[in-house]
């Protein structure tokens, strides 16, 4: 048999026009390759979407392109992962499976007292498919401790364990994901479909273990990686007599990452460095990351021309200019500063100094605050659906704070 193996898509996390094109266009080509080499189905290892409730416009895109491969008979068979997995509501995830696109396996089952996550026999190959949903804040490493791996291991076949989490083990330094021991994985199965890590690992002493990284590279850390020369892509993995995974490259476009100090400048002095390198560089065609970093001489950062620095690389052809600048400060800024390189880092940090700010009596903003908060911003980042109205879209809102703040028997007295 012979099956494509990608996880961390995130459709949905560009705000940027041409990089949703590219999202969209990056799975087109990986269901393409998929149907030029033959492959018996596909798996998703979770985060198919960036939020459990996308944007409908680009459901409606990436609908188009996985049934291209659906059309032709064959399966795509996915788990949640931590971004769309959903605790309080129904998935897009739920309603694509409903509507015959995907196909989750290993929806949780108790049977005396242990966890049976369901098993998909895929009609065109014969392979068993399980394994288990990511859930945020790695919530689902319980799961792996309740599994029942006597009858997990009983099964017979050629079998797959798909997942999202990270890894212990594999972990590099720097990297904050919470993750697993390998041992807490269910042994005996011929491939272990890893996702949740944004890098490609593979691990082939005494399990076929492998994590493809994302397919595409649309946000954050995983732009400044892929243009320092980390491939975006995919794996084909064949069996026969043995298991042979192997990647295919996917990445979308070239890139070019550029830092700038800025202590002791000006912002006059780093407006000059800045356009410099944009009419200097050659950036036409390729993604742009900058990172400008330092505490400025003078002057505040608002004197910092960064929308003028972005329309002059946009003039020279750059597809995006991904900039960093949170780590820039002036000497007049009275601000809380923190330190990070990851935007959910920073976030934590800059939520956890301020939360004594806000003085409360009860609910989840006084008991976890920072859990409080960045549960609040995930809801902020829902965009706003295809038809609804501002006071719907409103109304949605108010009552995912509600909810999130714990606040609704308070409200409910009044």
């Amino acid at each position: 048999m012979k099956f494509a193996h990608m996880a961390d898509i995130h459709l949905g996390a560009a705000s940027d026009q041409a990089l949703k094109r590219l999202e969209v266009e990056t799975l087109e080509r990986a269901v393409n390759v998929c149907l030029e080499e033959g492959v018996d189905f596909m798996i998703i290892s979770g985060d198919l979407f960036h939020v459990n409730i996308p944007d409908l416009a680009v459901v409606r895109d990436s609908v188009r392109v996985l049934m291209k491969f659906v059309a032709t008979g064959r399966k795509i068979y996915v788990v949640y992962g931590s971004h769309d997995f959903s605790p309080n509501s129904t998935s897009i995830i739920d309603i694509l499976e409903e509507a015959g696109v995907l196909v989750r396996v290993g929806k949780p089952q108790a049977v005396e007292g242990k966890l049976r996550p369901s098993v998909v026999r895929d009609g065109r190959s014969g392979a068993l498919l399980t394994g288990i949903s990511g859930r945020r804040a790695s919530l689902e490493r319980q799961a792996f401790l309740d599994l029942d791996r006597e009858y997990l291991q009983g099964l017979r076949g050629f079998k797959i364990f798909v997942f999202h989490t990270g890894i212990e083990e594999v972990r590099k330094e720097g990297e904050r994901y919470e993750g697993i021991p390998s041992t807490d994985l269910p042994r005996g199965f011929d491939y272990y479909a890893g996702g949740h890590i944004h890098r490609r690992i593979e691990v082939t002493k005494g399990m076929n273990l492998v994590f493809p990284g994302p397919l595409f590279t649309g946000w954050g850390a995983d732009m400044e990686v892929t243009v320092k020369g980390e491939k975006r892509g995919m794996y084909i993995v064949e069996a026969d007599g043995g298991v042979k995974p192997r990647f295919v490259d996917m990445t979308p476009l070239g890139g070019i990452f550029k830092e700038f100090q800025a202590t002791g400048l000006s912002p006059q002095v780093l407006n000059g460095r800045l356009m410099a390198f944009a009419v200097e560089a050659d950036v036409a065609g390729k993604l742009v990351v900058v990172k400008v970093f330092g505490e400025l001489s003078t002057g505040k950062t608002a004197e910092v021309d960064f929308n003028g620095f972005r329309e002059a690389l946009a003039k020279r052809g750059a597809v995006y200019l991904h900039l960093s600048r949170g780590q820039l400060r002036s000497r007049e800024m009275v601000a809380v500063t923190v330190g990070g390189s990851e935007p959910g880092e920073i976030e934590e940090k800059v939520f956890a100094e301020l939360a004594g700010a806000v003085k409360v009596g009860e609910g989840t903003l006084k008991e976890e605050p920072v859990k409080a908060a960045k549960d609040l911003l995930m809801q902020l980042r829902v965009p706003k659906r295809e038809g609804e109205t501002e006071s719907d879209y409103e109304s949605r809102f108010m009552e995912a704070a509600v909810r999130v703040l714990g606040i609704g028997k308070f409200l409910e007295g009044e």
